[in-house]
């Protein structure tokens, strides 16, 4: 996902923040299907949505980020609660698999215009 062009940023990939956050949750979905695996349980790939649906759009709601149009400082607010409350829920046994996501993520959030 990294953009390893030598583009100035201000000329990089731009996207709306509806294709952000699509991209965004399918990071989440991956990132939640990766630590399910290294705990070795087993959720169902609905549940797995549902759930996802269910913790993101609680960090939206706390940071009162409009998840239809959300700006890039809120989308930045959210994921990092995000990043946070997982990192207290699985302590460090998920910290290689918050890392790349939340990088992954980051790079989606920086194609967004200011």
């Amino acid at each position: 996902m990294a953009n390893n062009s030598k583009e100035p940023a201000g000329e990089r990939e731009q996207i709306s923040p509806d294709v952000a956050m699509g991209r965004l949750i399918n990071c989440f979905e991956t990132a939640n299907r990766e630590i399910n695996k290294a705990l070795k349980q087993e959720v169902p790939e609905r549940e797995l949505k549902a759930r996802v649906k269910l913790f993101v759009g609680d960090a939206f709601k706390k940071c009162d980020v409009d998840v239809k149009n959300p700006s890039k400082e809120g989308l930045r607010a959210a994921m990092d609660l995000c990043r946070v409350n997982t990192e207290k829920m699985l302590g460090p046994k998920a910290d290689t698999i918050i890392r790349k996501h939340y990088k992954e993520m980051s790079e989606i959030i920086e194609k967004l215009p200011s």
